[in-house]
């Protein structure tokens, strides 16, 4: 005889911190997986309808229905994973509120685009309702990709930060688009101590380009930033000193950036792009001097007093 052991939703409960499975930090990192597809339903559509125009054959339509149906339900899916990822803190509200908006944008656009090329490719109708339909249709699906390009940007940017497709840039494209070029390191450390010209040649583009995507302006993982030398110190949600100047060894930054990789709460995490050694050591030594940062006096980086 087969025993099967069974345990009660109350057990499972109790097993979770604080006995409540909390859903939308499980659901809402989805997002990020569920995305893809209607963004490939509504190309792949795109791209059929133009064969269509080539080979007029009503079963093509057929075939376009499908994919914007599943486009619909995808999209729809999406946006409420979304909205379940965006309600914590981690984000800066106004390029969260901009992501978010575009999203429900697409997904109002993608329902209508629907419609309308279900409208007008069903059988019965007259022609110049149904011509009508069918224009209506092909000017929403183009706007519908136009749209889901601005809304892919913007969520980038939330995950990686407003210049990560310009960072590893030529000069001469970055000189384009970026609003304020970025200042050289040896040009912005003419008039700073040696100290200060360390952070600035060796401790502030290691921070740039592998801190800053989770830690910045756009997006504050764990409620931590970087880019604000009073709060970098401070620290975030584990309310451990994050940097204690002239001790490396007593600040949670060095513990996290000294954990296995196999850690979960190594940083970088896992995918991000680890330090190397030499990095680590870069690190460590700026906090020995201090943790000085040009342009801020030792009062607007004084981290709290630890209870």
């Amino acid at each position: 005889m087969v025993m099967v052991g069974l345990v009660s939703a109350p057990d499972l409960l109790a097993a979770e911190a604080g006995g409540v499975f909390r859903w939308r930090p499980f659901l809402g990192p989805f997002h990020s997986v569920l995305l893809h597809f209607p963004i490939g339903f509504v190309t792949m559509a795109f791209l059929v309808d133009l064969y269509y125009l080539w080979r007029k054959q009503l079963e093509v339509q057929h075939v376009i229905t499908l994919m914007l149906g599943l486009s619909v339900a995808s999209t729809l899916l999406t946006v409420l994973l979304g909205v379940l990822r965006g309600t914590g803190a981690e984000y800066d509200p106004v390029t969260l509120a901009a992501h978010q908006n575009l999203g429900i944008a697409v997904g109002v656009l993608t329902v209508v685009t629907f419609v309308l090329q279900w409208l007008g490719y069903r059988t019965g109708g007259g022609d110049a309702p149904r011509k009508l339909l069918r224009g209506g249709y092909r000017s929403l699906l183009l706007g519908n990709i136009v749209l889901l390009i601005i809304a892919g940007h913007e969520g980038g940017n939330l995950t990686h930060g407003s210049n990560y497709l310009t960072k590893n840039a030529p000069q001469f494209v970055k000189a384009m688009v970026e609003e304020e070029p970025a200042t050289p390191a040896a040009a912005a450390a003419g008039g700073a101590n040696e100290h200060e010209k360390f952070y600035l040649e060796k401790v502030k583009p290691l921070f740039d380009t592998k801190c800053l995507s989770c830690h910045g302006p756009e997006k504050q993982k764990g409620k931590y930033r970087m880019d604000q030398p009073a709060i970098a110190l401070k620290g975030g949600d584990s309310e451990k000193l994050a940097v204690k100047p002239g001790d490396p060894f007593a600040s949670n930054l060095v513990r996290l950036i000294l954990l296995p990789a196999t850690d979960d709460d190594v940083m970088p995490p896992t995918g991000k792009g680890s330090l190397t050694p030499e990095e680590v050591m870069h690190v460590i030594r700026w906090i020995q001097q201090g943790a000085p940062i040009p342009g801020h006096t030792a009062a607007d980086t004084k981290p709290p007093v630890e209870k």
